[in-house]
């Protein structure tokens, strides 16, 4: 795409009209964007000094500030380690907005010649996943690269050198770039064709003429969201109608043998031993730098609480963090529905417990109908799609469903509403009325999200001291084959 590029060939479809002109009509589409809640992302890549804040000055001139950011994405803080694509899901823009990445989240991957290939095939396919995801949600996905040739870049270089207010926006990238321009048009153009997916596409913008360059990304723009907002707006229509298919698998929560109890005396000994060991592995893994992602799952009144407040008794506060998951706030309904967990994984070394999770999505929003068909169907992919990319990126997944029979429930509301009244609300009550949709929800959920690498850990809290046990049990094996599974890599490289 890029090799074969020629500068001499390229001619904008807009070069005559006036970039105001564009900008105007772009301000347009962004006014249907915000009405119809239609995101956009638009990103300009490209070499260094290849003129992008001059393209994106030009870009957002005419846009209504109150509906568009700008991030530059090789300023994100890099010290701290999340998942690949962490930082570009916190910058995510809320619906009917516009978000403009100075780069992207293709910054690192174009730029390091010395990238591992094994490692650039899982970052290309966590991108893939993620710009298929958005795609999916609705979003709007513009992808350009601005291209020039090394004689041009050379021009640029030297110019900003020469003016001392300017001479800042030279870095040691664009020296080196220049310098080893083949090598970084080999490895660009085989990062692009590897990225130019049907959904979002890349396009090449020759930026050897600075305003020409700006004229056509303008252009391109209005041409692509004009298609993709008659795209949406089908495909809402569509989505209202269609029904999921009927699940007829293995009646899991049905089956589940709930009669396993602990008594008393043995619990206590138990625990403290569990508890203790659990504190010395959090502290291991922090050192190791292991980030931790639990997930606490369980019909209402399973003891999640309960079991959460055993497990971390002797963990350090300071390398946890509880996230009690309620109804999305006004904010998190903006955004597509996992932004609001991605904003809350943990850095390495450090351990995130979610007290209910995005298994919502496909329990509470569809039984309730919070989502319609399509999207929690789709759900479960994207669910597993994102607790791969935890793994791969090194975290512990463990995920906690706490059983209990309806009777067993009906017996704990009551309890609750005579000593622990704050704990019982009338929804309590009302969910409770949906049990059986609830239960084949949760049936469906486990059968579909229940893989190889984030397995589910399904507890029977009839009795609760033998749920904390089992809570407590599991973390510790988990963490214990990580640590040596680190430790057995660690050994070979010394070798």
């Amino acid at each position: 795409m890029l090799k074969n590029f020629d500068f001499d060939k390229f001619e904008s479809t807009y070069k005559d009209y006036s970039i105001k002109e564009l900008g105007k009509e772009l301000a347009s589409y962004q006014r249907i964007c915000v009405d119809e809640k239609i995101p956009v992302i638009i990103m300009i890549d490209g070499w260094e000094s290849s003129g992008r804040g001059y393209v994106m000055n030009r870009l957002v001139r005419q846009l209504d500030a109150k509906h568009y950011d700008v991030s530059i994405f090789k300023r994100f803080d890099k010290k701290n380690k999340y998942t690949y694509t962490h930082p570009f899901w916190k910058r995510l823009p809320g619906k009917g907005d516009f978000q403009i990445f100075d780069c992207s989240m293709y910054h690192d991957l174009l730029n390091d010649l010395k990238s591992d290939n094994e490692l650039d095939k899982i970052r290309i396919k966590q991108i893939m996943i993620l710009e298929k995801m958005l795609y999916d949600d609705h979003t709007i996905i513009l992808k350009f690269f601005l291209h020039q040739s090394k004689k041009r870049q050379k021009e640029a270089i030297e110019d900003h050198l020469s003016n001392k207010y300017k001479e800042f926006l030279v870095s040691s990238e664009d020296i080196n770039q220049n310098k080893e321009y083949d090598k970084y048009l080999e490895h660009f153009n085989s990062i692009i064709n590897q990225t130019d997916f049907s959904w979002a596409p890349w396009n090449v913008v020759s930026s050897e003429d600075r305003k020409l360059a700006a004229k056509e990304i303008l252009g391109k723009s209005i041409e692509y969201i004009k298609r993709n907002v008659e795209r949406i707006r089908q495909k809402r229509e569509y989505e209202k109608t269609w029904k999921a298919p009927s699940f007829n698998a293995k009646k899991t929560v049905e089956d589940f043998d709930l009669s396993k109890k602990l008594e008393k005396d043995e619990y206590k000994d138990i625990k403290d031993k569990l508890q203790e060991e659990a504190g010395e592995l959090a502290y291991a893994l922090h050192t190791l730098n292991v980030p931790v992602v639990m997930v606490f799952e369980g019909m209402d009144a399973a003891g999640k609480g309960g079991a959460i407040s055993r497990l971390i008794k002797n963990i350090d506060a300071r390398s946890y963090k509880i996230n009690p998951t309620s109804a999305p706030s006004d904010l998190e309904k903006d955004h597509h529905y996992l932004w609001r967990f991605y904003n809350n994984f943990p850095r390495a070394g450090e351990i995130a417990i979610f007290d209910r999770s995005w298994y919502g999505r496909v329990m509470v929003e569809r039984v309730e109908g919070f989502a319609n068909d399509i999207e929690w169907t789709r759900a479960y992919r994207e669910i597993n799609n994102m607790e791969k990319e935890l793994i791969d990126s090194g975290s512990i997944v463990l995920k906690f469903f706490l059983l209990i029979s309806k009777d067993e429930q009906e017996k704990r509301f009551k309890d609750r509403e005579e000593e622990k009244p704050y704990k019982i609300t009338d929804e309590d009550w009302r969910n409770r009325k949906r049990w059986d949709d609830y239960v084949l929800a949760i049936d469906e959920m486990i059968y579909n999200t229940n893989t190889s690498y984030a397995p589910w850990t399904l507890v029977s809290s009839e009795d609760k001291r033998y749920a904390r046990i089992q809570v407590l049990k599991e973390f510790n094996k988990r963490a214990k084959e990580k640590i040596k599974e680190i430790n057995e890599k660690n050994e070979k490289k010394n070798k």
